[in-house]
């Protein structure tokens, strides 16, 4: 399965194998189910950035979904992009977190704002691989961050780095042959997801059931970003912490705190978080649709040709597997 990087040969040595906010499928789901509820408008101005037509927006988004976890983090200094480090042993703050603006919150906001104004010369710290037009990065950005902040772990953190550092007990293994989830961030970006799967059918099957859900009358407040890390914050706490029985801990910032001990994740605790799951991709893929339909009014969402090759650099030198 794509949504995990498996141990790929190079020269003889194994690659490490990095986590994402949701896993492919997760940002797929979210992706299809915002491309459901973009206006007329909104669409056509999306369809002309992703180079597609109106029939081949969903598939556009969902493919422009997975990019930003496609490309090299550390070259592009976009890992901190993806994600805020709320404690969950205190009140919700964000305080100083978002600091040089390299968390998700702000970064979504900054890709609203670009798309908005039509701004031109985005640059990351090193031309991404695969590249992608000036605009449609922008884009592709703002689709998987609003993704990311609804996953629990993405605002969340105990030390341990939003759960990077829990290894499990148990690998949690797959059908399909593909690379065990051996900790804790792994097992909510993809097992959740496939949980989900189980439960309602596959990616799209999945899409269109929280998008009906949606439309039957299911409630999505659209608040804000920082709101959103707060929900999540709080589902963390109460999905991931408690339930898990995981001590506290501190530690500094992109470290793993001393002493985290091993969690024990099974199949009945990934069934039991599935309606919470069900909840964050619906809100997810409304929210984005929302977002992207208010800023591709008016004159918004220009498509705006435009390669990437170089420039000031972004981001911070902390790197993180999310």
């Amino acid at each position: 399965m794509l949504n995990r990087i498996v141990a790929l040969l190079l020269c003889g040595f194994a690659l490490p194998v990095t986590s994402f906010g949701w896993g492919r499928e997760g940002h797929r789901v979210v992706a299809k189910i915002a491309a459901k509820n973009l206006s007329q408008d909104a669409r056509n101005k999306v369809a002309t950035i992703l180079g597609t037509n109106n029939a081949g927006v969903e598939e556009a988004l969902a493919e422009a979904s997975t990019w930003p976890d496609e490309i090299n983090k550390s070259q592009t200094k976009t890992a901190d992009w993806h994600f805020v480090d709320v404690p969950v042993t205190a009140p919700f703050s964000i305080g100083t977190l978002c600091d040089g603006h390299n968390c998700v919150i702000d970064r979504i906001q900054e890709m609203s704002n670009r798309l908005r104004a039509n701004q031109t010369g985005f640059k990351l710290a090193k031309p991404p691989h695969p590249p992608r037009r000036m605009t449609s990065q922008e884009l592709a950005f703002l689709i998987h961050f609003v993704g990311d902040i609804h996953q629990p772990l993405h605002a969340a953190n105990n030390g341990d780095r939003g759960g990077n550092c829990d290894n499990l007990t148990t690998p949690l293994s797959h059908n399909d042959g593909s690379k065990p989830t051996t900790e804790l961030h792994a097992a909510w970006d993809v097992d959740e997801v496939l949980a989900v799967f189980k439960a309602i059918g596959n990616e799209d099957a999945t899409a269109n059931a929280l998008f009906q859900r949606f439309k039957n009358g299911a409630a999505v407040q659209q608040l804000t970003p920082t709101d959103w890390a707060h929900e999540v914050n709080d589902l963390a706490k109460k999905d991931v912490y408690q339930k898990l029985n995981i001590s506290a801990h501190t530690a500094p910032a992109g470290q793993c705190a001393a002493g985290i001990s091993n969690v024990n994740v099974t199949q009945q605790y990934l069934g039991g978080n599935v309606a919470d799951v069900e909840q964050q991709l619906m809100r997810a893929g409304i929210r984005l649709s929302n977002v992207i339909n208010q800023i591709c009014s008016g004159s918004g969402c220009a498509a705006i040709d435009g390669g990437n090759r170089g420039g000031k650099k972004a981001g911070s030198k902390k790197k993180d597997k999310r």
